[in-house]
């Protein structure tokens, strides 16, 4: 088992990491309180009630995917505790994906002012989101725009879970992996990619998804609440909030296009070729990811879901984050004249 603790003044949690690892990591927790309430993705539930989850009893069970984190859903799930009889010394566990992490952390954060809460994540996708103290729901205007920051007591991240994805889930999650690669280096990349030429599997990336964790942690660690580094981790979402929005399709197809759009505005801004596009291009596409859909764009619309996106405090221009030619990250802002022509040169290259 792997064991990453984060590295804040105070109030630190650890990342817990393995195969076969819930239930005996799960009964330390738990030895500390005298209620436990369970919110767990209904998909989740019917792979391992008879399974890894089968001493749980009485969960409350909330949708799969982005129905949870709707406002109704969301005021289903705190009357729910409130009507178990929650109390501000109970801790929550929350076994699901990244919606349910999502959903689950913030009734958590706000239920009676806040309460304890475990991040139990079950897919690849959520090795990103369980970590760090981002908890939300979505609203009419976007993605995660009602949220609040409250840290987890502790994340659990039982490898048995990944085992019953699909490979849609595979596929969405790689978008975090992926990222996490750049972030890293080029050449964290550049192996992630060589793993995965012919496809996607559980045992090629599984390294990866460790490392990304670690990547994660470094940065929340720094910068909890997003005010410089932790900004990096955005990488790829700004544009790709906006399409997953639009086209309702994926979080990490999303996120693999947007990454897509930020290696082109990277090469453009840098004056100098830091990413190879047909090279990405076809990669991406051998893998089945969406990059015609960038061809379609609806540039105004693009570029109003991306001024509302929660990141944003300009109308007039954009946060992006990009890669220099030292392949480092950066923060930069895009007035929206020099954004639409990047949009255009985007949707001409596809």
């Amino acid at each position: 088992m792997h064991e990453f603790k984060t590295t804040y003044p105070d109030n630190n949690y650890t990342v817990h990491v393995g195969h076969g690892i819930f239930n005996k990591v799960m009964k330390h927790y738990t030895s500390h309180y005298n209620e436990v309430f369970y919110i767990v993705d209904v998909t989740v539930y019917g792979h391992f009630r008879d399974g890894i989850l089968k001493d749980i009893e009485d969960p409350i069970l909330i949708d799969s995917g982005e129905s949870a984190k709707t406002f109704q859903s969301f005021m289903n799930l705190t009357e729910n505790l409130l009507e178990q009889g929650i109390k501000r010394s109970s801790l929550v566990v929350v076994i699901g994906g990244g919606a349910a992490g999502d959903a689950g952390g913030f009734a958590a954060a706000v239920t009676l002012r806040g309460v304890d809460f475990i991040q139990v994540p079950t897919t690849i996708l959520a090795h990103d989101s369980a970590i760090g103290g981002k908890t939300a729901i979505n609203s009419s205007h976007g993605k995660n725009l009602i949220g609040a920051f409250h840290r987890p007591s502790g994340v659990i991240y039982d490898l048995e879970f990944l085992s019953t994805l699909p490979e849609s889930e595979i596929m969405s999650g790689f978008g975090e992996v992926f990222k996490h690669s750049l972030l890293n280096s080029k050449e964290a990349a550049r192996s992630l990619m060589a793993k995965t030429a012919f496809g996607i599997s559980i045992d090629a990336i599984e390294e990866s998804i460790i490392d990304g964790i670690k990547t994660k942690m470094d940065y929340v660690s720094s910068d909890e609440f997003e005010s410089g580094s932790r900004k990096f981790l955005n990488l790829g979402h700004t544009l790709g909030h906006a399409i997953e929005y639009q086209y309702k399709i994926p979080h990490g197809q999303a996120i693999i296009l947007g990454l897509y759009a930020m290696m082109y505005i990277s090469n453009k801004t840098a004056e100098n070729e830091i990413f190879d596009l047909q090279k990405y291009h076809e990669y991406f596409s051998g893998l089945d990811y969406p990059v015609g859909l960038l061809g379609e764009m609806d540039i105004e619309q693009m570029i109003d879901l991306m001024r509302h996106d929660k990141k944003n405090i300009k109308n007039e221009a954009i946060g992006f984050v990009l890669i220099d030619e030292s392949f480092s990250p950066y923060f930069t802002e895009l007035n929206i004249s020099t954004l639409e022509n990047y949009l255009s040169g985007i949707k001409e290259s596809i």
